[in-house]
């Protein structure tokens, strides 16, 4: 029949209730009189069964692995920030930290797309390392005549100022990833 296509059409509709009364009683007729659309009707009237899918992974399992992976990125990054921090102790009155500690900053941005882990890794462990040495360098050489107090507030004055300069390469490092995460997401890269 010609209005067997119309009628397939419209069974969803139908079965939804969303057409007119006049439509749906068109449609009641053509079902009454066409046994194969009755059919069909009838068919697709029925709910389909849902098989549930079990999932491949394991949650659980594969955010462990992630945490376990991040962990390790973490403490490679921390090592490397000591590694500097050492370096640039030992080269002392050497500007060599500011290409490394710039690309530090700029890795670390880029993989974690934060500041503060930024500011973090590049700094406290240039912090600690400093404060250690300028301690041991104290303690070393007593002198009478400066007060421990005053010595150990230069320490933590000298550590602060250092750390704050290997940070501020990192800071300009996470800038450009910054620009250049904004780049690649206007699509300009």
């Amino acid at each position: 029949m010609k209005e067997c296509p119309i009628v397939e059409d419209l069974l969803p509709l139908y079965h939804e209730g969303l057409l007119k009364p006049e439509t749906t009683e068109w449609v009641e007729e053509h079902l009454k009189s066409c046994p194969s659309c009755s059919a069909l009707a009838s068919i697709s009237s029925e709910p389909i069964l849902e098989d549930k899918i079990e999932p491949v992974v394991d949650h659980e399992k594969m955010m462990a692995k992630v945490t376990s992976k991040l962990t390790l990125y973490q403490l490679i990054f921390v090592g490397i920030s000591f590694f500097l921090a050492i370096r640039t102790v030992i080269a002392n009155e050497n500007f060599g930290f500011i290409l490394p500690y710039f690309i530090l900053g700029l890795v670390i941005y880029l993989f974690y797309r934060t500041y503060r882990l930024v500011m973090l890794i590049a700094f406290l462990p240039v912090f600690l390392w400093f404060l250690g040495t300028m301690l041991y360098s104290i303690f070393q050489q007593t002198d009478p005549n400066n007060s421990v107090s005053m010595m150990i507030f230069d320490s933590l004055y000298g550590s602060f100022l250092m750390a704050g300069i290997h940070l501020l390469f990192a800071i300009l490092g996470a800038t450009v990833g910054l620009l250049f995460i904004k780049l690649k997401e206007s699509g300009d890269v």
